[in-house]
């Protein structure tokens, strides 16, 4: 799942929508995307995260292809 803001979360409620997604090891939270530049449609979204031993998430490069 992706999303265009820096949480998945409300502002004032971060932790239990966290724990909800991260349950659940189907979903892949993707959060800070910048999307007001792509157009409405159908895309392929390939994440490339850095291997961090030890981190729950890291940073990643995400490719978006029509």
């Amino acid at each position: 799942a992706g999303i265009d803001y820096l949480s998945v979360a409300a502002f004032d409620d971060l932790i239990p929508s966290h724990l909800v997604f991260l349950e659940n090891r189907d979903v892949i939270l993707v959060e800070g995307l910048k999307l007001e530049n792509v157009k409405p449609g159908i895309y392929s979204l390939h994440c490339l995260p850095l291997r961090l031993r030890g981190a729950e998430g890291s940073p990643i490069r995400c490719i978006l292809i029509k």
